[in-house]
């Protein structure tokens, strides 16, 4: 081999350690940017998944309180129940009965408590609740059992009891079912549970 060879081969050998260099950098900075990208990726995805984890403890810590909350309304319900259906009771019994057509022509909706449906004709109660008492009480009278039966000629009366008028702490669910309980409206009358208590 002569010198001509031999400065042929040293440019060939500088030549591809240079081009391994440029490739060996280039594939380096690929990798170093595709591993940045999914940092980047990464913490989204963790600041992502901690923020639904606080919203879950959130909601679970809410729900929690509301069934405490429940729990001890329920409690307070079952010490004072025989408390709260006296009471009823006498409101009650000092309220007048109502002819229903003259509460089914009232214009005003009437507030949040109770009302108590009773078929003069079949001794039968019915025991219920709502935010618009008159409202509700006309909504009864369109499919229902009593309404084929006020059809029928039966004498409906209507007695009602405002929460103002109530009073106390008392939830009205536990309200209703107590008068469901007084008038015995769930086994013999109108009322096909014995309250959402």
């Amino acid at each position: 081999m002569n010198g001509t060879h031999w400065v042929v081969l040293a440019i060939i050998v500088i030549l591809v350690f240079f081009a391994c260099v440029y490739y060996y950098h280039k594939h380096k900075c690929k990798v170093d940017n595709a591993v940045e990208v999914d940092k980047a990726q990464l913490e989204t995805l963790a600041n992502y998944v901690a923020q639904r984890k606080q919203e879950e403890e959130r909601v679970a810590v809410a729900k929690q309180e509301r069934k405490d909350l429940m729990k001890v309304q329920l409690e307070t319900f079952k010490q004072t129940k025989e408390e709260l259906k006296e009471s009823l009771r006498t409101q009650i019994d000092q309220k007048q009965w109502k002819n229903l057509g003259d509460v089914m022509n009232l214009a005003d909706k009437g507030g949040v408590g109770i009302y108590i449906l009773y078929n003069a004709s079949k001794d039968k109660y019915y025991v219920g609740q709502a935010k618009q008492i008159f409202k509700r009480i006309r909504e009864h009278f369109k499919v229902e059992d009593i309404a084929r039966d006020y059809m029928a000629g039966d004498d409906i009366q209507v007695k009602f009891l405002t929460a103002n008028e109530i009073g106390g702490d008392y939830r009205l669910d536990h309200i209703e079912k107590t008068g469901i309980e007084i008038f015995n409206a769930g086994k013999t009358g109108y009322n096909r549970t014995e309250g959402n208590v």
